[in-house]
């Protein structure tokens, strides 16, 4: 059976990767779990509703020795008599009603607050693979284009050999020449062979992220010079960029936390119901048994306070304010470094895009240099050397356009997450 062959665009090996990758199921899961924790929580505002009941057979009971004269005998003596039944029918229901209890309904809110973390955490996750897909992308158009440009060198530089063969034999130029063009094929021949590696590689982390098997072929359909996938905004929505969110949250549930501590210094007060039954006899039987019924019940109101407690609770409150002010120093800071990063990718995208426009062109100019100058040499006209300057210029121009492309788009990809602009077009799919 063959193997399987995929082809993706961006936006497709972006879709298959949410569907698919099995860290982002894991999250989805996660918050499945916190979603029972809050239900869990919240039940406990709902009456709590028992049920008991037993069975006791009294096959041996106790005496208690009460005078003998009470039922005839000698005075001064005493004689044993047992009470009760031997056997005894117990059930009964319990319910009860949380009234005022301000630390349940804080913990419902701090549970609230925790399935959002959670929610943000499942974002999180969800943009992390999507920058993972989108930049191993951009990497494998990257090498696919490097090994097209060093193919393309090798080939060239193939043809000199074999021309550059003729002219040694025919004594216009040195054996030395000659194994220097064999040393610079060489050195194609390596590099294609680790381009082509690096390539191999990255498709085995594409398949990765995209959980797909790795014996399967992948193609990439958009080229490397292709728009972007993203149309970008100049601005930077702080309250947008998921850590900052994040930490946002995690604020509000410390402050949440705080409230659940002092809600013990207030009052708790429930109601509750009470119904049970105790039937008796001496003999077991299902024909109409001669029971003893009893049925009692009680309801009412019960209320607790703490009154002292040497004053944990104060310390307990006061270490919560405490680690809300790190987490508040932590939001400065992380402010700071969400503005540095996205100054930097700000500045990074402009610069590459000025050096994909002039390195362009000093592309095109050094393959104009190499074409005339290999045709200069061929006429004899011009030297080896000079021709393996100029084909050298040729591949670092390639190089740095290349380089000026990838750092564009990776730069790209840092605007999206810091401005928060991922995240956006992540919640409204």
């Amino acid at each position: 059976m063959g193997s399987q062959t995929f082809n993706f665009n961006v936006e497709e090996a972006v879709t298959y990767a949410v569907d698919h990758n099995i860290t982002l199921s894991k999250s989805k899961i996660d918050q499945d779990i916190i979603a029972a924790q809050i239900a869990e929580v919240k039940a406990a505002a709902f009456p709590q509703i028992s049920a008991t009941g037993g069975f006791t057979d009294n096959f041996s009971l106790a005496e208690q020795q009460l005078p003998a004269e009470i039922v005839g005998g000698e005075p001064g003596t005493t004689v044993g008599v047992a009470f009760g039944n031997r056997y005894a029918f117990t059930g009964g229901v319990r319910a009860e009603q949380q009234l005022l209890n301000f630390q349940l309904f804080n913990s419902i809110k701090a549970a609230k607050a925790l399935n959002e973390i959670q929610a943000l955490a499942t974002l999180q996750t969800t943009e992390d693979l999507i920058i993972n897909v989108v930049q191993v992308y951009i990497q494998i158009q990257v090498t696919e284009k490097q090994v097209q440009l060093l193919e393309e060198n090798f080939n060239r530089t193939n043809s000199l050999i074999n021309l550059s063969d003729l002219k040694y034999k025919e004594g216009i130029i040195k054996k030395l020449d000659l194994n220097q063009l064999k040393v610079n094929r060489s050195n194609l021949r390596t590099q294609i062979e680790d381009a082509q590696y690096q390539m191999d590689e990255q498709k085995r982390l594409f398949k990765l992220y995209l959980y797909i098997p790795m014996d399967a072929e992948v193609n990439l359909t958009e080229k490397l010079e292709d728009n972007e996938a993203f149309p970008l905004q100049n601005n930077l929505d702080l309250h947008s960029n998921i850590q900052y969110q994040q930490l946002e949250k995690q604020v509000d549930l410390s402050i949440l936390d705080q409230k659940v501590e002092r809600a013990n210094y207030l009052p708790k007060i429930s109601a509750f119901f009470n119904y049970n039954y105790q039937g008796n006899t001496n003999e077991f039987t299902f024909d109409t048994p001669p029971y003893t019924d009893q049925w009692n019940g009680t309801y009412g109101l019960s209320a607790t306070l703490n009154v002292f407690d040497g004053g944990a609770r104060r310390k307990r409150i006061q270490q919560k304010q405490l680690e809300t002010l790190k987490l508040e120093e932590d939001q400065k800071m992380l402010k700071t470094s969400i503005e540095k990063d996205y100054q930097d990718a700000l500045q990074q995208m402009l610069l590459s895009q000025s050096q994909i426009t002039s390195q362009n062109e000093n592309m095109q100019l050094a393959y104009e240099n190499y074409t005339g100058i290999n045709t200069s040499y061929k006429e004899g006209v011009a030297d080896l050397t000079e021709l393996l300057d100029s084909e050298f210029a040729l591949r670092q121009a390639q190089s740095n356009y290349l380089n000026a492309l990838l750092q564009s788009k990776i730069a790209t990809l840092r605007i999206l997450k810091t401005s928060g602009q991922l995240a956006q077009l992540i919640s409204k799919n």
